[in-house]
């Protein structure tokens, strides 16, 4: 039977990761309660939410081995505008999956995690939020299958 791709692994690892963002835990909001790893409709009347989105696997400058894949991801942030802070809170958001996620190692799946970049998007497609887009890569290798 097959086994599960190493990108979805590591997305289901970090959804982990991202569910101990939370106040008592010591972040800045509590943007880990709820996290997810398919895309849905947003409703302004639902509290924030995380979104995981792989972007790319590819074979890196430099690899050591034809096996060797650089995967980078999107971790989401929808903040709805009703909240009278929600551009403060979308800039904790962002703060929270950085602390969370820079450096985290999903061993032995990849690498440890680095943060690329974010960017901040304002009522995105018309809905009544602000979001946060942040860029992370990794790298892993894939098995060797015998033939």
């Amino acid at each position: 039977m097959a086994e599960t791709p190493i990108p979805w692994s590591i997305l289901e690892l970090v959804r982990g990761r991202l569910r101990t963002v939370r106040r008592s835990n010591g972040f800045r909001t509590d943007a880990g309660r709820d996290v997810r790893l398919e895309p849905a409709a947003f409703d302004p009347n639902d509290s924030a939410r995380l979104t995981l989105y792989p972007l790319a696997s590819i074979l890196p400058d430099g690899a050591q081995s034809t096996a060797e894949r650089g995967f980078t991801f999107v971790v989401e942030a929808l903040v709805p505008i009703r909240l009278d802070n929600a551009q403060a809170r979308i800039v904790d958001t962002i703060a929270d999956i950085e602390d969370a996620l820079d450096g985290h190692s999903q061993a032995p799946l990849a690498l440890p995690l680095q943060f690329q970049e974010s960017v901040l998007l304002d009522r995105p497609d018309g809905i009544a939020a602000m979001a946060a887009q942040v860029l992370f890569g990794t790298r892993y290798r894939r098995p060797v299958l015998d033939t």
